[in-house]
């Protein structure tokens, strides 16, 4: 064992790597409890670099120990299945009839980006958030027209209120393609 350790240097800087690695994000972890602030590790990272280790050296199928790494487990069997769930949904999302207390009027489909927009984040502290707007609802509410960018399904960026429907339409890219509500 120890021949092992004194012939595989880089299978060496892999194993202390991973477990400074996992000190990190377990040091994370209760810090986040003890404080009640969110600390971000490294999560997988690990994982990773054990299964790289196992694979620089000649024990090459002890490379799926590095899969063991409960960050990687639950970034393959929730993580990335979740979120591909919820794309699918952010994707085939149509609006109700009714937003925000008005009539839907048009919209348009999921686009992974329209526009970027900068939101504040003055109540945590300061900085600012980059939101990518995925989709533009048009509603008619008090005789007036709201344009509302949406992240996801129904996270309203911003409302823009308008006197007509046009002036909604070309507040935004004039190639933008427009579906229209069936009772709008």
């Amino acid at each position: 064992m120890i021949d092992f350790f004194k012939e595989n240097i880089v299978f060496d800087i892999c194993l202390i790597l991973a477990l400074l690695a996992w000190g990190i994000t377990i040091g994370a972890q209760i810090s986040s409890k003890l404080t009640g602030h969110y600390v971000s590790g490294i999560p997988g990272v690990g994982g990773i670099l054990l299964g790289i280790g196992f694979l620089l050296s000649e024990y090459k199928l002890l490379a799926v120990l590095g899969l063991l790494d409960p960050d990687i487990i639950y970034l393959l069997f929730i993580v990335i299945p979740n979120g591909f769930i919820a794309l699918q949904k952010v994707k085939k999302f149509v609006p109700p009839a009714e937003m925000e207390g008005g009539e839907v009027i048009e919209y348009t489909k999921y686009k992974k980006c329209y526009e970027e927009i900068r939101t504040s984040l003055e109540e945590y502290g300061g900085g600012y958030r980059t939101n990518l707007i995925n989709r533009y609802v048009i509603i008619k509410k008090d005789y007036k027209y709201n344009l509302l960018k949406i992240v996801g399904t129904d996270d309203i960026i911003e409302t823009h209120i308008f006197d007509t429907l046009e002036e909604c339409e070309n507040a935004v890219d004039k190639k933008i393609e427009w579906i229209k509500k069936q009772n709008g």
